[in-house]
């Protein structure tokens, strides 16, 4: 089976991709019942391009869950800008360019 340079980087791109639209499922930590809360105006017209880009690959149900994840994402990107870091935090590990032998 041949397939094309297109198609190989289009499904690159939706396996690369799939983590944001698949369900937040953690073994390690026990699901928590969550409140059902209405998804942002954001999320839904992110979910909204997915059903036209692909209309005909998912269900309903299958929209709705694609919805509520992209929203997950988004409320967990917004906690994230929230976190307030001074100059003194630092990352664990330090990076420096290696320029050959001097």
């Amino acid at each position: 089976m041949e397939i094309s340079r297109r198609s190989f980087a289009e499904q690159l791109a939706l396996l690369t991709a799939a983590p944001w639209f698949l369900e937040d499922w953690k073994p390690t930590q026990p699901q928590q019942p969550q409140q059902q809360q209405e998804p942002s105006a954001l999320a839904k017209a992110l979910a909204e391009t997915v059903r036209l880009r692909y209309p005909d690959r998912f269900s309903a149900d299958d929209l709705a869950s694609i919805t509520r994840s992209i929203d997950t994402r988004l409320r967990q990107i917004e906690r994230l800008y929230q976190t307030q870091l001074s100059n003194a935090d630092e990352p664990d590990f330090v990076y420096s360019v290696y320029r050959g032998a001097d």
